[in-house]
């Protein structure tokens, strides 16, 4: 069955040296294949008179497919990681792996190395032990299906017709959904649900489909009630947002106790929530789904008052609301449209140094990244809860102020000049850590960081760390960072305790007989 993959890396290297522009030496292709999808990921022609430059490669969809569906049938591997490497000359070497190994992105983002498949990085408000809500429920049920009544006369009104609405749920399909769930409907959305099982399609609740309940249910295991997890290579440094107000609704991506009820069929819900934090009520409408992946948002006390925003008619029980707007901000310079709502600051292409002294007007502030910029002081961000942290450091600064910060969870640091790390023994939180972009420090010191979880680091850094001895002992990911080869991944993991032995080698011409 080998000639099937020799007859692959022959025609895509065929494709490549046809495809290819003048005066290349060489075209690396780092591909993946999964059986819902694959691609090309990093890598391409090397032209030495044009550096920078990104040339066409040739859509290898099929032939990546074949790869993927090969492996799948001979080694078991779900997904393949692979490198390709050809050369003017027809010439190819083939390296296949499972999807422990990921490739970035772009030309110097590495490989991404899963070391423990099964463990992600927890969201604070995932946890079942979180402080639960004094609060009481805000809906009433009677006055919930007035709303909804009036909400559906006003349909019929812009239509000129009444919706045809499914039959009620019946107490047995009531029983058998709040012992799926663990917990009581709403009393209000239960309301409804006598009423109606959902609005049969036609979008009748102020343009918003009401899902029938056992659809509820059905989105809520496959999509709603589990954290999102992209992988290491993005997840390293997720971060969760507060709701507003803050501390109504819990600080996740998903949670079992979020009941989806209605949606226009964008992949955002709303939702009754069931698991509120201490400041939120249960049974209060938060909105979740495609995109708030970084946190929900609060919408309403009760369905009885999502519904009469719908009507024009203001929530009792809301609590009060910033109205600062967007929770992250992408910015060139510190300024007047700070706010205390703000919660993630992108700051790019600032001049240096730049003054973070202006972050004292967002207390809220989790997640602070300088792009292409540096800092000559982070003592400003000492007092923030900043959780993720990506800095570069001027030649003077270093990361004394950030001593015993108490939620530093994720930290990239950049520097041209060797940088003290022994501050990093004292941030209780920090599992994730890139220093690929330093000169390379005492990295002993990483040894002595028990909660590590995930570690970015160059070639030359894991080589020098590997070579001590001296490895963080619980780390579940790695990334290699800059351009290594697929092999030189492969032995990095290797190093850290991974079997890498059925790793798949093949070298030939596109001339090769077959």
């Amino acid at each position: 069955m080998d000639l099937a993959v020799e007859q692959a890396a022959r025609e895509i290297t065929a494709e490549v040296v046809a495809q290819a522009p003048e005066g290349w030496t060489e075209c690396v292709l780092r591909g993946y294949g999964r059986r819902a999808s694959t691609g090309l990921a990093g890598g391409g022609y090397v032209v030495p008179s044009r550096p920078g430059l990104f040339f066409r490669l040739p859509s290898l969809h099929q032939s990546l497919a074949a790869l993927a569906s090969w492996f799948r049938e001979s080694h078991g591997w779900e997904s393949i990681v692979l490198e390709l490497t050809c050369r003017p000359s027809g010439a190819f070497e083939l390296v296949v792996f499972r999807g422990a190994l990921q490739p970035g992105g772009g030309r110097e983002d590495g490989w991404t190395l899963t070391i423990d498949p099964g463990f992600q990085l927890s969201e604070p408000g995932a946890a079942d032990g979180a402080e639960p809500s004094g609060l009481r429920q805000a809906g009433d049920p009677a006055e919930a299906v007035q709303r909804l009544r009036a909400v559906l006369r006003q349909h019929a009104e812009r239509f000129g017709a009444e919706a045809e609405m499914p039959a009620p749920v019946t107490e047995a399909q009531f029983a058998a959904a709040e012992r799926h769930l663990g917990q009581s409907l709403p009393a209000d959305l239960r309301a409804l649900y006598l009423e109606a099982d959902g609005d049969g399609g036609s979008e009748a609740l102020a343009r918003y489909c009401w899902l029938p309940l056992d659809g509820a249910l059905a989105e809520r295991d496959d999509y709603i009630g589990v954290p999102t997890w992209f992988g290491w290579e993005l997840g390293w440094r997720q971060v969760v947002f507060d709701a507003d107000p803050p501390n109504t609704v819990r600080r996740c991506s998903g949670h079992p106790g979020w009941l989806p009820f209605a949606t226009r069929f964008d992949g955002n819900f709303f939702a009754v929530d069931l698991a509120p934090a201490p400041d939120g009520r249960p049974g209060q409408v938060i909105e979740v789904g495609r995109d708030f992946d970084d946190g929900p948002r609060y919408v309403a006390s009760s369905v009885t008052a999502w519904l009469g925003q719908a009507l024009g008619r203001p929530d009792p029980h809301a609590p009060q609301q910033s109205g600062d707007g967007y929770r992250q901000l992408v910015v060139s310079a510190l300024d007047e449209r700070l706010a205390p709502g703000v919660q993630a600051i992108h700051l790019n292409d600032a001049p240096s140094p730049v003054d973070l002294v202006p972050l004292s007007a967002t207390p809220h502030l989790r997640r602070l990244h300088l792009n292409r910029c540096a800092t000559t002081d982070l003592s400003p961000v000492a007092a923030l809860p900043v959780e993720d942290l990506a800095i570069d450091l001027a030649s003077e600064a270093d990361l004394m102020p950030l001593a015993d910060h108490p939620h530093l969870a994720s930290l990239a640091v950049g520097s041209e000049t060797p940088t003290d790390l022994a501050p990093l023994r004292t941030l209780p939180a920090l599992r994730s850590l890139d220093l690929s972009r330093c000169p390379t420090p005492d990295l002993a010191l990483l040894a002595d960081l028990p909660g590590l979880r995930y570690l970015a680091l160059s070639a030359t850094q894991w080589t020098a760390l590997i070579a001590a001895g001296r490895l963080p002992a619980h780390l579940a990911a790695a990334r290699v960072a800059g351009a290594p080869p697929l092999t030189a991944a492969l032995d990095l993991l290797a190093g850290l305790g991974v079997d890498t032995s059925a790793a798949y080698h093949l070298s030939g011409t596109v001339d090769d007989a077959s």
